[in-house]
């Protein structure tokens, strides 16, 4: 998975590391939704008791971005 710039930066900002993105991606209760934008999607997965939220590209070969996960996205993780 190719990693951004932007991607990498807010990693280090949210103390996010290479470690916990391969736990997020073994995860194997995945919410992934597509967005407004076409060709890109967010996967939403619990990682170390918190929830995140990765941006991607539909084919999963960029990582665009992450964040903590929305109240509803949480949600939408938990029940899904």
């Amino acid at each position: 998975m190719n990693i951004t710039r932007h991607a990498f930066e807010r990693m280090l900002e949210r103390n996010f590391t290479v470690e916990m993105l391969g736990k997020f991606l073994r995860q194997k209760r995945l919410r992934w939704s597509p967005t407004e934008k076409d060709g890109v999607s967010k996967i939403t997965a619990e990682v170390d008791n918190q929830f995140w939220t990765l941006i991607v590209t539909d084919d999963l070969k960029t990582l665009i971005t992450i964040r903590r996960a929305h109240e509803d996205e949480v949600q939408d993780a938990k029940e899904g």
